[in-house]
């Protein structure tokens, strides 16, 4: 969603551009094209900040109704976009000329003055709704979790701002131009730097688009921590801990436990080869930055060790079973998700003190 702000502030900045160096004369055809999109803007930014703020990796089910007006109003101008192209420049000859013209154009089938309106008020209404989630997340949230995404809030704060300025510009805009019959640049002038602050901003923080949300424990793949070693912590401690770090009550977290746990048992998702993090956090219903935190604190390891944890307790409760007697180690890897060998031997001798071949060897002399 934020490629989509960008991509339509770009084809906005564009057609400013078009217009200032008198291209559309030259290219009559994409006169007027970038004007729908301008209504994405508002809502793109908002479905953004949702996403981020509440770990939402999916769409709900009315938020295509977002887009509606934008199609609307593309509709409105197709009269004006079936024109001929030599109809269009005769047109925009007398555009360039008369500035009480541009100021007083009516946009396709809709009367003078009426998109710039509709633009603010629509675009008003998703600022407003983005500083509500904003102020409610700041409010919900413990210290530890502001502090952890100050950058993030911070960023989209900016990002909403920035998107005031457009606003109030074209608010503005749409006020004077029916007064003095002319148009302004203000609202191309404030696009421009808007545009340029938002990239300046991204340049310098990249870990802002790293993902839903910037980790609050710092937990990667290669954990190298020692793997097969109980962690010997008090359940008091351990909830207490929970507690602090995420912000969650006790029963909150004995749901996301067991809704874990139980999603696992029942659905194998370990035995997905690429199951994923992101994957999971769609699957149980759990905010991402909850979910990975959780993992870390509640099972002392981080969310690939987890995972490849039911992978060796697959393997080892599955070895018995007479069409695995023919398989290969390889094959038997492949079986419990297990990507490449390597990785497989890897984390089977971490997590058992053997490699995979001692280990059968080791259970068939007990027998």
């Amino acid at each position: 969603m934020l490629i989509v702000v960008l991509l339509v502030l770009a084809l906005l900045n564009f057609n400013g551009v078009f217009f200032h160096a008198g291209l559309y004369l030259i290219y009559p055809w994409f006169h007027k094209i970038p004007i729908p999109f301008s209504l994405l803007v508002a809502p793109s930014a908002y479905l953004y900040v949702r996403s981020v703020l509440r770990g939402e990796l999916k769409f709900k089910k009315y938020d295509w109704l977002l887009i509606l007006p934008s199609i609307l109003f593309a509709i409105n101008l197709l009269p004006y976009y079936f024109l001929p192209n030599v109809k269009k420049k005769i047109y925009l000859l007398e555009y360039y000329k008369q500035s009480a013209l541009r100021s007083g154009d009516g946009e396709g089938m809709l009367p003078a003055y009426f998109f710039p309106f509709l633009r603010v008020a629509w675009s008003l209404l998703f600022i407003v709704k983005i500083f509500k989630l904003i102020n409610r997340f700041k409010e919900q949230a413990n210290q530890k979790v502001l502090n952890d995404n100050a950058v993030l809030l911070k960023w989209l704060t900016l990002l909403n701002i920035l998107l005031s300025g457009l606003v109030i510009a074209a608010l503005f805009s749409a006020f004077i131009g029916p007064i003095l019959k002319t148009t302004f640049n203000i609202l191309n002038i404030t696009l421009g730097i808007s545009v340029f602050l938002i990239c300046l901003a991204l340049f310098f923080r990249p870990k802002i688009l790293y993902g839903v949300f910037q980790p609050l424990l710092a937990s990667t793949d290669e954990d190298t921590r020692e793997i097969g070693k109980p962690i010997k912590v008090s359940q008091k401690i351990v909830e207490e801990d929970l507690s602090s770090e995420l912000g969650i009550s006790d029963s909150e977290g004995f749901r996301y436990k067991k809704a874990i746990e139980h999603y696992f048992k029942a659905n194998q998702p370990f035995l997905q080869i690429d199951y994923t993090l992101e994957q999971l956090v769609l699957d149980v219903n759990i905010p991402r930055y909850i979910l990975s935190a959780f993992i870390n604190k509640e099972y002392g390891m981080g969310f690939r060790e987890f995972l490849n944890r039911y992978r060796v307790q697959f393997m080892i409760e599955n070895l018995d079973k007479p069409e695995w007697k023919s398989f290969t180690l390889d094959a038997i890897a492949a079986e419990c998700g297990f990507k490449s060998r390597i990785t497989f031997y890897k984390n089977f001798k971490q997590i058992t003190g053997q490699t995979p071949s001692e280990f059968i060897k080791n259970r068939n002399d007990l027998k």
